[in-house]
């Protein structure tokens, strides 16, 4: 497929600040990498020269990948990656000016919040009173807004001031000689703010920077991207506002509203023929995101027919809400592959009814965004045996393994440890050799003195083992036999694990990568990237997950007031209902082919019935984009009209006796005359479906 006329004069922009808007489904990543291949062949520019940095390792390959193929000689040397994995890169470089060494290690969010929790169990601070995951939280924030410790302001909570154990924690994390992933791209902003030579080291190592998702980027990102870029000002943005959905996160949508003011001479190019849905899906996605007041201009156009109009159906309840979505499915599927399928939804929780009649249908399904490879337990504790074997190791690596398997090192023991080891002021291996030569050692190192002992005997033969003594370090200080222990499904489970993280270490150590860059690779992998998308299964995911992706089918869940806007939105007033809407159209903007949105009158969330109304994003759409069923009336005037020639009082929302069921109420009504029937939800026997006429109600 050829450029069309925007894509190309996009690629084909001068030097200088470029801002393309990339409509859903425009051919975003086709126009960037044509970009990078005409700066190239037409401009001259050294690939090596030009960075490309995305959100995600998935984005990252894929442009990689579509490199190699545009330009051959595998991206011809183009520099490509996540903010994290470049400021990684830089901080290999530099990272001992601010007080690290270039050997530093990364910590994942597992660990992350361990030492969270032994800072607060050090100062007595009970979990009631702060909460450890509210604090990791707070001090995130901080970072991802461009604050050091020193510089965030001081925060009260339940009498505590938050800056003073993100101090304490940033000290921690600096003895340990790890930095958070929030670390990475701040402290290469610190670089670029406050060391000059190292500053133009770094952006005069680049004559051009492209950037992916520019609407995720938050301040301390966006400040990165500006610092780097400030010399050249050769700076390609690509993104969509009405794509924006992140500010729960810190992303700020202004940065690309603003675009145009922060770089002057900016040009501005649209790019709004879309290549992935029907037209009628694109009529829905434009009414949707027009109501939105503060946004660049735009609409998608259609280079595909109409096919069928988009519908809304309003269910008894979330259980015939997946049921209206297994009908679909199960007829769907004589066309395409399951894995062709998706259900969106705003929150995970709403997946359990879905589970529950997948499983009954028979119909194969996938949750997409469980937990990180690298972040099971298995996994986590054979990398931190494998990093002390291979010299890479750090002071929590030896505490997650001093116990495991089992070696009688309790909880004091442990605490005993981890004190020697800090105050020798030695790296984690140093410290191993230490030990090992001390003549004289307390009781939980004696403990701990056999598996030192092998690891160190070992350190000889790794050169020859093309996983370095993974595997055989594990069988020889019985870890694989703990983990047969735990009985042989779960067992299976764990080794096959640990078997395909031996196969990841033996591959990529043929690359040519070190172990330290093996322990970057796995640092920087992020939760449910390592999704197997060959499973031919229907996938169940986030709305916020399935930014980027697109199906031939796509079912909207729960899309009402207190869902779709969600209740926290409702609460922060217009712009929390913006993103809401922004979210609903990358929804939409999923679907090839076919498109339903579905709500429930009755919703079961965390043990309670809820009543929901329909969202108000549905409310002031036309029929002649969503074609909605005669359920989305209000339940006063349905009930109204359905019950004339029945029991007088009958309505949705009313409590009622049946003689043998007992007390229920109304949830639902449905047909006319005398085929009316009544969904009861029953104190007793839970969810029945009557005819109105034969069911001898009394209403209570």
């Amino acid at each position: 497929m050829s450029l069309n006329t925007a894509q190309q004069q996009a690629v084909e922009a001068e030097d200088g600040p470029q801002l393309i808007l990339a409509g859903a489904g425009s051919g975003k990543t086709r126009t960037v990498v044509h970009r990078i291949g005409y700066l190239i062949a037409e401009r001259g520019y050294a690939p090596h020269r030009i960075l490309a940095v995305t959100f995600t390792n998935k984005a990252a390959k894929e442009l990689q990948q579509r490199l190699s193929e545009l330009i051959g000689d595998g991206g011809g040397g183009v520099i490509s990656g996540t903010f994290h994995s470049i400021s990684l890169r830089f901080l290999r470089s530099y990272a001992d000016v601010l007080g690290y060494p270039k050997s530093f290690q990364v910590i994942d969010s597992d660990d992350q919040r361990t030492l969270i929790k032994r800072i607060l169990k050090a100062r007595n601070i009970p979990s009631d009173r702060l909460h450890p995951s509210f604090l990791s939280s707070w001090i995130e924030q901080q970072k991802n807004a461009g604050f050091l410790p020193e510089q965030a302001e001081s925060m009260l909570w339940s009498g505590l001031d938050l800056k003073d154990l993100y101090v304490a924690y940033q000290n921690e994390l600096k003895q340990l000689e790890r930095m958070d992933f929030s670390d990475l791209i701040l402290n290469c902003v610190r670089l670029l703010r406050d060391f000059p030579d190292i500053a133009v080291a770094m952006h005069t190592r680049f004559d051009h920077i492209l950037v992916d998702e520019y609407q995720d980027t938050n301040p301390v990102q966006h400040e990165w991207l500006c610092l780097l870029a400030q010399e050249h000002q050769n700076i390609t943005v690509v993104g969509d506002d009405d794509q924006s959905i992140y500010g729960w996160r810190g992303a700020d949508v202004r940065h690309i509203l603003d675009f145009e003011m922060s770089w002057s001479n900016a040009q501005v190019h649209r790019l709004e023929e879309n290549y992935r849905s029907t037209a009628s899906i694109l009529k829905l996605a434009n009414a949707i995101i027009s109501t939105n007041e503060d946004r660049h201009v735009k609409a998608l156009r259609a280079t595909r027919d109409d096919g069928l109009k988009p519908e809304f159906h309003v269910c008894v309840d979330e259980y015939a809400e997946a049921r209206h979505m297994a009908k679909l499915f199960n007829e769907r599927y004589a066309t395409v592959l399951w894995s062709d399928m998706a259900v969106l939804y705003r929150s995970n929780r709403q997946s359990l009814a879905i589970e529950q009649v997948f499983r009954e249908e028979d119909i194969p399904y996938r949750i997409i965004g469980g937990l990180s490879f690298f972040a099971r337990l298995e996994i986590k504790d054979a990398v931190a045996f494998w990093a002390l074997l291979n010299d890479c190791a750090d002071a929590m690596h030896v505490l997650r393994i001093c116990n495991k398997p089992k070696r009688g090192i309790g909880a004091k023991g442990q605490e005993t440890i981890a004190t020697l080891l800090s105050s020798s002021g030695l790296r984690a291996n140093d410290w191993v050799v230490s030990v090992l030569q001390a003549t004289t050692q307390p009781a939980p190192l004696k403990k701990l003195m056999p598996l030192l002992q092998t690891i160190q005997s070992m350190k000889e033969d790794i050169e020859t083992m093309a996983d370095r003594g993974l595997m055989a370090l594990l069988e020889k200080v019985g870890y694989m036999d703990s983990l047969n222990a735990l009985g042989e499904i779960e067992a299976a489970s764990r080794i096959e694990n640990i078997k395909t993280l031996q196969n990841y270490i033996e591959f990529s150590l043929a690359s040519g990568i070190t172990p330290i860059e093996f322990m970057d690779r796995a640092a920087l992998m992020v939760s449910g990237e390592e999704d197997n998308d060959d499973e031919d299964a229907v996938n169940l995911m986030s709305l916020h997950r399935a930014k980027g992706l697109e199906f031939d089918t796509v079912v909207l869940a729960g899309v009402e007031d207190g869902m779709l806007p969600h209740q926290r939105a409702l609460d922060e007033g217009e712009s929390g209902i913006a993103e809401e809407r922004r979210l609903l159209y990358v929804g939409v903007t999923r679907a090839e082919n076919i498109l339903h949105l579905t709500s429930a009158r009755l919703r079961r969330i965390f043990g309670d019935m809820t009543y929901p109304m329909p969202s108000r994003f549905i409310a002031d759409l036309g029929d002649n984009v969503l074609s909605k069923s005669e359920k989305v009336k209000q339940p006063s005037m349905f009930s109204q009209a359905q019950v004339s020639s029945a029991v007088q009082g009958i309505a949705i929302g009313v409590y009622v006796n049946h003689p043998s069921f007992g007390d229920g109420l109304i949830v639902d009504l449905e047909g006319d005359g005398d085929a009316v029937r009544v969904a009861i939800e029953f104190d007793a026997v839970g969810l029945k479906r009557l005819m109105l006429k034969y069911a001898a109600l009394t209403v209570i």
